[in-house]
C-alpha cells in the first residue's frame, strides 16, 4: 500500500492524470473494436518485469481494468500535487500498476468478507460487479439515453406536468437548447475518444465539426459543467465516484481541463437529461418532488409499452385498496406477473470495487423487502384466478447482476420461487419478443414456471438469453433517439464522424 502511495507522491499528478486518460482511451477504443465474445473486456495489459526468488528474472504482463483508472488519479489527486518532480511514462506503466493492485489489496475489505454470511458476500459482490458490468458492456449507456430522452422528452403518453421542462433546464443551466446540447456531446465524446484533453486539441480535428449548432464556446460551456477542481475532488464525500458525474478534471500548473475516464464520459452523457432534471430539483430541495413525479412517469411508461406489445384485456392497472398492494398485472394463458414498480437509483457509494455496503442495505429495504408485501398482498387476490404468479420487483435503474442481486437477499428468493426482480429493458426486450417471437417468449415462461428453489435456479436476464430473446429492442426506427441526434449532426456540419 505504502509503495503506491510513495509512488504517486513523488509524481506530478497534472502527468498522472493525463496518462492514465490516455490509457482510458485506449481501452475504450479497443473495446469497441473487439468481436472477440471470450476476451475479458474493459482490460488493458502492460510489460512487468519481476524477480523471482531474489534472482530469476522473468517478463509477465500485469493487467489494469478500465474501473481502477478513475481510483488511481483520485489518490494521486489526494496524495499528490502538479509540482513534485516524479514523471509518469508509458514504460512505467507495468510497473505502476502492480503497484496499484497492492495497493488495492491492502484497502479491500477482505477481513469482512472472511467472517461474513453467504449472503453478505453476495451483497459484496453485488457492489463489485455493478461497476464491472457497467465498464464491460456499454451497449446499455445507448438504450438508456434513449429511455431517458423517451420519457423525458419524446413520448406523447407520458404526462410531464409535475416538473419543469427539461428544455428549459437546459436553456437555464447552458444558455442554449437540448438538441444543441446533445449535438455537442457528439462532438466532445467524438473529440475526447481522440485527445484527453479537448480543449487544447489541435484545430485540425475541428475543421468541418464545428458549425452553428454546435460552437467552440458551447464545447467549453460543457465541458465546464463536468469539470471538477482539485478542491473540490478532495473534499467530496463521495471521493472518487465523483467522477461519475464529472469525468473532467481540472488541473492546477498548467490549468488543463483533463479526462479522467473515457468510459465515465459516456456514462454521464447517457444519463445526463435525468440527472440535469434530478440535480435541478436538488438544488432546490426539492428532490423529493422530483423522485415522485419520475414514479409517476415511470408507471406511464409502463403502461405504454403494455398498450404497444400486448392486448389490452391482457394487462391493467391494480386499483388501490386500503391495503397497499402491487402496482401493474400482465395475464398470460398460463400465469400471471404482479409488477412493483421501483424507479429509485442504489447510492452512488454502493457501486464500486469496495462497496458501501449499508448503501446496498438501504436500497434493498427501500426497493424490494417493502415492495415484497405489497407484491404478497396481491398475490393473495390474484391466486383466485386459479393461475400461477409471478411476482415481479421492476427497477428502472440499468443492472447485469440481478443474479447476484437475489443471491444476496435469500430472506426472499431463496423461499419464494415465484420472486424476480427485472430492469425495465428486461421487460421491453420480454414484451418485444412477445409481440414479434412469441415462441421464444413462450420457451422463457416455460423455464420461469419450472425454476427451483435450488442453485440451479437462473435470473430473468438469464432466460432472456438463454432463448436469444435479447435482440428484439425496443429503441429502434423511430426511438432511436441518438441516432437521430447524429444524423441532425451529421447534417448539421460537413465532416464524418468515424
Amino acid at each position: 500500500m505504502k509503495d503506491f502511495i510513495s509512488f504517486v507522491k513523488n509524481t506530478s499528478t497534472e502527468e498522472f492524470i493525463k496518462f492514465w486518460g490516455e490509457m482510458s482511451i485506449k481501452i475504450y477504443q479497443k473495446q469497441l473494436k473487439s468481436a472477440d465474445e471470450n476476451e475479458i473486456k474493459a482490460t488493458i495489459n502492460f510489460p512487468l518485469e519481476i524477480h523471482q526468488y531474489g534472482f530469476l528474472q522473468r517478463n509477465v504482463e500485469v493487467m489494469l481494468s478500465a474501473w481502477d483508472i478513475p481510483d488511481m488519479i483520485y489518490t494521486s489527486i489526494c496524495e499528490s500535487n502538479d509540482y513534485r518532480n516524479g514523471h509518469m511514462t508509458e514504460d512505467m506503466a507495468g510497473y505502476v500498476t502492480n503497484l496499484y493492485r497492492g495497493y488495492e489489496n491492502d484497502k479491500s475489505k477482505i477481513h469482512y468478507l472472511e467472517k461474513a454470511s453467504l449472503d453478505g458476500v453476495f451483497t459484496y459482490l453485488m457492489g463489485m460487479t455493478y461497476e464491472q458490468f457497467e465498464f464491460q458492456n456499454l451497449a446499455w449507456t445507448l438504450q438508456n439515453f434513449n429511455r431517458n430522452y423517451h420519457i423525458l422528452v419524446a413520448s406523447d403518453k407520458i404526462c410531464r406536468k409535475e416538473i419543469i421542462d427539461i428544455n428549459a433546464i437546459v436553456r437555464e443551466q447552458f444558455g442554449f437548447g437540448l438538441d444543441e446540447l446533445l449535438m455537442t456531446e457528439l462532438i466532445i465524446l467524438w473529440l475526447c475518444g481522440q485527445h484527453s484533453d479537448p480543449l487544447t486539441a489541435p484545430e485540425y480535428m475541428y475543421q468541418g465539426k464545428v458549425s452553428q449548432s454546435v460552437t467552440r464556446a458551447k464545447i467549453e460551456k460543457i465541458i465546464e459543467y463536468y469539470s471538477v477542481d482539485y478542491e473540490q475532488i478532495r473534499n467530496c464525500k463521495i471521493k472518487k465516484q465523483i467522477f461519475y458525474s464529472k469525468p473532467f478534471v481540472k488541473t492546477k500548473k498548467n490549468k488543463q481541463t483533463l479526462l479522467a475516464s473515457m468510459h465515465l464520459l459516456q456514462m454521464s452523457f447517457a444519463d445526463g437529461l435525468y440527472w440535469l432534471e434530478r440535480d435541478y430539483y436538488l438544488d432546490k430541495h426539492k428532490g423529493q418532488k422530483f423522485l415522485n413525479a419520475f414514479g409517476n412517469m415511470f408507471e406511464e411508461y409502463f403502461k405504454e409499452l403494455a398498450q404497444l406489445y400486448l392486448h389490452q384485456n391482457m394487462w391493467d392497472k391494480i386499483p388501490e385498496g386500503k391495503e397497499k398492494s402491487a402496482d401493474f398485472y400482465i395475464e398470460f394463458e398460463d400465469v400471471i406477473f404482479l409488477f412493483e414498480l421501483k424507479s429509485g437509483t442504489m447510492g452512488i457509494g454502493a457501486k464500486q470495487q469496495v462497496p458501501e455496503l449499508e448503501l446496498i442495505e438501504r436500497f434493498y429495504s427501500r426497493n424490494i423487502r417493502e415492495a415484497y408485501e405489497q407484491l404478497k398482498a396481491s398475490e393473495k387476490v390474484y391466486q383466485k384466478k386459479g393461475k400461477r404468479i409471478i411476482k415481479v420487483f421492476l427497477l428502472y435503474e440499468f443492472t447485469n447482476n440481478t443474479q447476484i442481486m437475489m443471491s444476496s437477499l435469500p430472506e426472499i428468493f431463496e423461499k419464494d420461487k415465484d420472486a424476480y426482480i427485472l430492469t425495465i429493458a428486461d421487460l421491453e426486450m420480454f414484451l418485444a419478443t412477445y409481440k414479434y417471437e412469441r415462441q421464444k417468449a413462450q420457451s422463457v415462461i416455460n423455464d420461469l414456471l419450472e425454476n427451483d428453489l435450488d442453485e440451479n435456479r437462473k435470473c430473468f436476464l438469464y432466460l432472456l438469453n438463454k432463448h436469444g430473446a435479447i435482440g428484439n429492442l425496443h429503441f429502434i426506427g423511430d426511438r432511436d433517439y441518438f441516432s437521430k441526434i447524429l444524423q441532425k449532426l451529421a447534417m448539421d456540419s460537413d465532416a464524418p464522424y468515424d
